[in-house]
């Protein structure tokens, strides 16, 4: 193969995504200001539209440590105590995997990424009755990674925090969900997450923490999405299936209703691309980018096929 020409369609996907990844970039320089200076809060989340041929949706909803003052004025902790909060819950540079993928993939996906960080909402909760309400780990969360106290119980903001930023979050994906499926016919959610390599507080302390955890859904996840994602990860030698995280994202509007949606959740360990809890590695944010665009291209021509 050419030498030159290989190399051309990742600079030309570079140059045709780089205002997308400046202002990806723009919220994540905001987030620090904003938990400290005050200033103005940025769009919610963003949605980059893909190819019209591309049945996928990559769903980012745990990168952001962006706390609103509104928000933050109701948190009982210090700005210390907030800072390991935030290093110990946030997925953090899941978006930039996301983005360095871009250069590799034949079909560009389109990407949802949550703008603010899952201390305000968590946008993959049910919004009433998630299990995850038990230890204050809902739709708004109460109780801190630790199970310290985060917010009053009961909260009182709690339904204006659902209506402001969870109902619009879930249309967004709803609808670029809706929109695959008018183009495509199907539609297929990569939710991507990462985790700590030691347990949280509320977590099972037993489970198994490999490098990658592939989430499933029983009849949202077909053998076929799963063993791709296996295949895609390859690199990280160690994959698990439901541990120690489970499930998968499909929006509300189609679960256990619509067969015609699938998905898939990666949980990428943290200490396979950060050198801190802050600190991404730019070599291996490359390669989970190469990864994430091989399971992308194998999607992309499933549904070519279908």
């Amino acid at each position: 193969m050419n030498s030159v020409n290989s190399a051309d369609p990742e600079r030309l996907a570079h140059l045709h995504n780089s205002r997308l990844v400046e202002h990806v970039t723009d919220c994540r320089q905001a987030e620090y200001s904003e938990n400290t200076c005050g200033k103005s809060v940025p769009d919610a989340l963003t949605v980059l539209p893909g190819d019209e041929e591309s049945p996928v949706v990559i769903h980012v909803p745990h990168s952001s440590r962006l706390i609103p003052p509104g928000s933050r004025a109701d948190l009982m902790l210090t700005d210390q105590e907030l800072a390991a909060e935030l290093d110990e819950a946030t997925d953090t540079a899941t978006d930039e995997i996301a983005l360095a993928a871009l250069a590799h993939v034949r079909l560009r996906p389109t990407i949802v990424i949550n703008q603010l960080s899952r201390l305000v909402i968590d946008p993959e909760r049910f919004p009433d009755g998630d299990p995850a309400e038990a230890f204050g780990r809902g739709a708004v969360y109460t109780r801190t990674c630790t199970g310290a106290p985060l917010r009053a119980e009961p909260y009182p903001r709690r339904a204006e925090l659902i209506e402001a930023y969870f109902r619009p979050y879930a249309d967004a994906v709803t609808t670029a969900v809706e929109n695959r499926l008018n183009a495509c016919g199907q539609a297929v959610v990569i939710d991507l997450h990462s985790y700590p390599e030691k347990p949280s507080a509320f977590e099972d302390s037993r489970a198994a923490r490999p490098p990658l955890c592939i989430g499933t859904d029983p009849q949202h996840t077909p053998p076929w999405l799963t063993a791709a994602a296996r295949g895609a990860f390859t690199s990280l030698a160690e994959i698990s299936e439901n541990t120690p995280y489970s499930g998968t994202y499909v929006p509300l509007r189609h679960y256990g209703t619509d067969d015609r949606v699938s998905s898939v959740m990666i949980e990428l360990r943290r200490d396979t691309y950060l050198t801190d809890p802050a600190a991404p590695h730019p070599g291996r944010i490359a390669q989970l980018g190469r990864n994430l665009a091989a399971l992308i291209d194998v999607v992309s021509d499933r549904a070519g096929d279908v």
